[in-house]
């Protein structure tokens, strides 16, 4: 019996973050390499490899990203995988925290978001501002990290579509003259696909880095502040370790 007692004991420790999963929503639209909707990218690796060290069940639902957030501020579903640190999901959202500012080192990813034109012309980006622009800069639909930059620097943008490759055939068909998007996931777009490496080409300068997070509900939060923070903790601790960076490593 005492042997019993303290088995069951032990498992107590293990057990206090696995009573309900957290319901992560993931966009129905891959992003090279950080998510897909058919299977793990960077981030989904990530986030079981920290849930798994806390003991702490998660489960991804898979739709179109606009769903993911409006059921994230409704509280439907619980967090959201790959949101960027700005006011629009600061409104709704729990982000990791250290001084008054978002934790960096918590984040799942950070990334270069560069601008994009076609050969020859004369947009420009110089780092601060634009050039030679006179349509809506085509931008991922749904993309705060994006939209509150541009927003900030008044410059009008066209978010109504929510695949990059469409973005690219948009401004090769004239309607758009510059496109902003992840670095990596466009240049593999433009490296597979040779009528849009013939055409377009990446403006030098930097867009602006951004990190990118797993924010939560602001009442999930709240209730579950524990089990968040410790999801957290193990992300900032994870990303580093030489196991998940030899289990990405192949990930494209």
């Amino acid at each position: 019996m005492k042997a019993l007692v303290s088995a069951i004991l032990l498992t107590l420790p293990m057990a206090a973050f696995s009573q309900d999963a957290m319901v992560l929503c993931v966009e129905d639209q891959a992003a090279a390499p950080y998510t897909f909707p058919t299977k793990d990218g960077t981030m989904q690796v990530l986030i079981k490899m920290a849930a798994k060290q806390i003991n702490q069940p998660v489960t991804f639902k898979v739709q179109q990203w606009k769903r993911c957030i409006e059921d994230v501020r409704g509280g439907a579903l619980n967090g959201l995988l790959n949101a960027g640190y700005t006011p629009f999901h600061a409104d709704y959202a729990a982000f990791p925290m250290s001084g008054g500012k978002a934790n960096t080192a918590q984040s799942l990813a950070r990334m270069d978001i560069m601008a994009y034109r076609m050969k020859g012309s004369k947009v420009g980006w110089d780092g601060s501002k634009f050039s030679n622009v006179g349509k809506p800069v085509l931008i991922p639909s749904g993309f705060a990290t994006i939209s509150d930059q541009l927003k900030s620097m008044s410059v009008s943008y066209d978010d109504n579509t929510k695949e990059p490759l469409r973005n690219f055939y948009k401004m090769i068909a004239g309607q758009g003259e510059v496109i902003l998007g992840f670095d990596i996931e466009m240049n593999a777009l433009i490296a597979s696909h040779q009528d849009i490496a013939d055409k377009v080409e990446m403006i030098p300068a930097k867009f602006m880095t951004a990190d990118f997070y797993v924010p939560f509900n602001k009442a999930y939060y709240a209730a579950h502040k524990d089990q968040v923070e410790a999801l957290w903790t193990a992300i900032g601790k994870v990303r580093k370790s030489k196991e998940y960076l030899d289990a990405i490593k192949d990930i494209k």
